[in-house]
């Protein structure tokens, strides 16, 4: 379980830099507008999302070179990293720096976490066995989530922002490299031949997972993550621009997703006793009802907002273990195994493109109301800013529910 799951940390802890601070780091030191991030994030992250299905296709095409595969994901994923935060050189443009980067390191990231997700869902065929393997797995990327969040508050005290990112990607190279070796450990000693074992897939196969008849399935998590990424993309502007809290981001996140792992066992337990669509169910009520009260928020209200930061954070640990061991129940269930790995390439897909279209357009839309990341708002603009960080999000995860519930009643 620990060879297996430790890869996630090194992948989460790379995933908060590249998806929230990078952004905020070229805007604010870098000098690139936040509409022309809005526009690269929403094309790169829209490639990215196309291609996870692909990458899905590929891997099961290939599934007996899937350490081949997984170390050709971590080079890319790396090497992104490396550009992203020691770049721009050589006179190349900001804006086509960034966006080269970002796609050399959500590629590789796709990669490793597509494979890795199969190997779980797939590596024990005992349904409860598989959600304890998830939880495994999302602890070390809730740990991985943690450490990142709490790391560049500190470094910034002792060091310019560019060395900041610099010491987070030497980090990352050292977590990366112990976590691969204890991984490669444990494929030698864990027996998978039976996902190796799928047919040859023919082009067409690739899209067959669009007629397995679980659309609505895919609906609900599409919305979950729709209503995860606006507050995951906006949570700096937030915190620095609306809330004038600066100093205490690395504290909020802390708060958010060590509550998010100290309840993780909660949502087990509660998936044994209901079901893990319940459970699920449960966990959207919860997270909408605390997270409605961000609205009320005035500057300067951080014991609020960290009480909210805790409570929040209790439902992030359904969010991230049950769909994926809800899927994998469902593809056993209608027997579509050979295609197991494709259903993984769908579930990375829809939240590339959740956070696509949540960056790029709370990005544009910002941008044309005048708002200017540290610099001074005027109370329309941090208006906007509060309903898309905090009301929006709220509104898609009640639609999430409401799918979620007919997909119980349909499941009888």
């Amino acid at each position: 379980m620990f060879q297996y799951s430790l890869l996630a940390f090194p992948l989460a802890f790379a995933g908060l830099p590249l998806y929230i601070h990078a952004p905020d780091f070229y805007t604010r030191h870098l000098g690139l507008g936040l509409g022309t991030i809005g526009v690269i994030l929403l094309l790169v992250r829209l490639f990215d999302a196309v291609q996870d299905p692909v990458i899905g296709y590929l891997s099961d095409l290939h599934a007996t070179r899937r350490q081949t595969i997984m170390t050709g994901g971590i080079l890319t994923l790396t090497i992104g990293l490396f550009t992203l935060f020691f770049g721009p050189q050589l006179s190349i443009s900001t804006a086509v720096w960034f966006a080269v980067s970002m796609m050399l390191a959500t590629t590789g990231f796709s990669v490793v976490v597509i494979n890795l997700n199969i190997i779980g869902g797939f590596w024990s065929a005992d349904q409860h066995q598989r959600t304890r393997i998830a939880g495994w797995r999302e602890s070390f990327t809730l740990f991985g989530l943690l450490i990142a969040s709490i790391l560049p508050t500190i470094l910034f005290n002792f060091t310019e922002a560019t060395q900041v990112f610099r010491w987070l990607f030497i980090i990352y190279a050292i977590a990366m490299l112990l976590a691969w070796l204890m991984f490669v450990k444990f494929l030698k000693r864990v027996d998978l031949q039976h996902l190796n074992r799928h047919k040859v897939l023919k082009a067409t196969d690739f899209f067959q997972v669009l007629h397995d008849k679980q659309n609505l399935f895919f609906i609900t998590y599409f919305l979950t993550q729709v209503a995860a990424s606006l507050p995951a993309v906006l949570i700096l502007f937030f915190v620095r621009d609306y809330l004038n809290a600066e100093p205490y981001t690395g504290l909020f996140l802390f708060l958010y997703f060590t509550s998010g792992a100290a309840l993780m066992q909660l949502w087990f337990v509660l998936s044994k006793k209901l079901d893990k669509y319940r459970a699920w169910l449960v966990s959207m009520m919860l997270s909408i009802a605390v997270f409605i009260w961000v609205v009320l928020l005035q500057p300067g209200d951080i014991v609020s907002y960290s009480i909210i930061c805790i409570l929040s954070g209790f439902a992030l640990g359904a969010d991230l273990a049950l769909p994926a061991s809800i899927i994998a129940d469902r593809i056993n269930a209608i027997e579509a195994e050979e295609r197991a790995t494709q259903y993984y390439g769908v579930m990375a897909f829809i939240p590339k493109l959740a956070l696509a279209l949540a960056s790029g357009f709370a990005f544009l839309i910002l941008d044309n109301t005048g708002f200017i990341p540290a610099g001074d708002n005027t109370q329309v603009t941090l208006l906007s800013l509060l309903i898309l960080y905090g009301l929006v999000p709220c509104i898609v995860k009640c639609l999430a529910a409401i799918s979620l519930w007919k997909l119980i009643n349909k499941q009888g």
